[in-house]
């Protein structure tokens, strides 16, 4: 091969190779923008919140004595139903969809729901009678 020949291919080669980098990069620069971040503080909001909740005293009860209460009352389940509504509508967005339950023994004895895809946390514990867990989902 001539001089001018193995000039062409090495200029050739180069140039390859910054289509292959350009092409790359403009892949990385249209992809459309992780969601890992705002998945992370939604579930860290939705632990946080259900946690805060379970904690709460409505009306001089617990949020747990209401919940054992719940699982044999309705009125019980009514007034708790209307605390946590409130509860949400002060803490969450404006706009923010939720949707919450309440679950006694498998059997689901409280639901407020708005939405069904979103980022779940849930709080288990014993109480009088049996096995409670309280689940909290945020949609977006």
């Amino acid at each position: 091969m001539k001089r001018g020949q193995m000039e062409m291919v090495g200029l050739l080669v180069i140039v390859i190779l910054l289509l292959v980098l350009g092409v790359i990069f403009l892949k990385f620069l249209v992809a459309p923008a992780s969601t890992t971040l705002a998945d992370s503080r939604s579930s860290l909001e939705s632990t946080r919140l259900l946690q805060a909740l379970v904690l709460t005293t409505i009306q001089g009860k617990s949020f747990q004595e209401y919940a054992v209460a719940c699982s044999g009352d309705s009125t019980a389940c009514t007034v708790l139903r209307q605390e946590i509504g409130t509860i949400f509508t002060l803490l969450l967005k404006k706009g923010q969809k939720y949707s919450f339950y309440l679950i006694y023994n498998d059997q689901n004895i409280l639901r407020l729901e708005q939405c069904t895809l979103g980022v779940v946390s849930s709080y288990p514990f014993t109480a009088i009678g049996g096995f409670y867990e309280v689940q909290l989902r945020l949609c977006s």
